[in-house]
């Protein structure tokens, strides 16, 4: 047991969530995710509103994940567990597509470092989840994953884009451990992909895995025993009141996880949600203890954050996203943020 992960190995430090790909719906409808550069120019760097300069840098690693894509039809397929509409290999290429595309996702993070004053920025990778229903056994799981990772590990060294972003490892992206009868084990499959995850290098540094569970999510205080180099624990408090912060703070303070933080486009007109946000954004000043008398430290200062800020939303009034929209609309709560991602409390 230890305090959360040490800011000294700089393994991360700020990671936002970078949704890409499709969500699919509970009426099984894909929701196109994709970003451009501009969408990327005010998570790299803060810009001050009297002056017009760069203040400050925003967010440190971007990690890159879909849930869904589509297959050939046109049909959603889930990227994460399922059983009804698994993707197969042929839709995890086409996710790999999709984040290469030109001017948008990866290429368009390298062309906004391109514009900003950042000379590079990190990014991870999430890995597609293998379903039992596509590979029929555990070492066939192992392969398939391997052998995606080893396609994109092509892609990228033959890109233009290391030129502008640091690979730095990859992202399990199942939130939770499944067994699926005495056949089929996450545990194993976990483990072997973080093992071969570590052979590899990109300029001659080790590539590492992450995972970011949620609160009483099956196997998640097992990270360290599954080959994980770094893990953080969701509070999921801001879509469950009923959820505690500070239970999954303390959770993250004992396993020497990080903390999640938790918001999506509700913060923007729903001052419920709202002061949800900033419950966090205290605690994290603070420290404290939870309901058993559990302390945590002041996670805004001791610990590796990964930002959850949602995806995208297309309505009647365009495209939008939660912490980009905060940016456009001038709202207050994007500045705070900023102090926040940079050690400065001011709630």
């Amino acid at each position: 047991m230890s305090p959360y992960p040490s800011l000294e190995k700089g393994q991360v430090d700020q990671l936002f969530l970078t949704y890409t790909g499709y969500s699919i719906g509970s009426d099984g409808t894909p929701h196109y995710q994709f970003w451009e550069m501009t969408d990327f120019l005010p998570l790299l760097t803060h810009t001050d509103s009297k002056t017009g300069c760069v203040d400050g840098t925003m967010f440190s690693d971007f990690l890159f994940l879909a849930l869904g894509i589509l297959n050939e039809s046109g049909e959603g397929r889930h990227l994460t567990r399922n059983e009804k509409t698994p993707a197969n290999w042929n839709e995890w290429v086409r996710y790999l597509d999709e984040l290469f595309l030109c001017n948008r996702n990866l290429d368009a993070l390298c062309q906004a470092v391109q514009r900003s004053c950042l000379s590079t920025t990190n990014v991870w990778i999430a890995l597609p989840y293998p379903n039992p229903q596509i590979f029929s056994n555990d070492l066939l799981r192992v392969q398939a994953v391997v052998d995606w990772m080893c396609l994109f590990l092509a892609t990228w060294t033959d890109s233009h884009l290391k030129c502008c972003l640091r690979l730095q490892g990859f992202y399990w992206l199942q939130e939770s451990l499944y067994e699926h009868g005495g056949k089929y084990d996450d545990r194993f499959v976990i483990a072997e992909v973080n093992q071969q995850i570590h052979t590899c290098k990109m300029d001659g540094t080790p590539l590492k895995s992450i995972w970011i569970p949620y609160q009483q999510a099956r196997g998640w205080s097992e990270w360290r025993s599954l080959g994980f180099d770094l893990a953080f624990l969701q509070p999921n408090a801001y879509f469950n009141p009923q959820r505690s912060i500070s239970e999954a703070a303390a959770s993250a303070y004992e396993y020497g996880m990080g903390v999640e933080m938790e918001f999506d486009l509700a913060v923007t007109y729903d001052q419920a949600k709202r002061e949800r946000l900033l419950a966090y954004l205290r605690k994290g000043t603070t420290g404290g203890t939870d309901a058993q008398g559990r302390y945590f430290g002041p996670y805004q200062f001791e610990s590796p954050l990964a930002w959850y800020t949602g995806g995208w939303f297309f309505g009647k009034n365009g495209r939008k996203q939660a912490m980009v929209s905060l940016y456009h609309s001038n709202d207050p709560l994007y500045d705070i943020i900023f102090r926040y991602l940079n050690g400065i409390n001011e709630l």
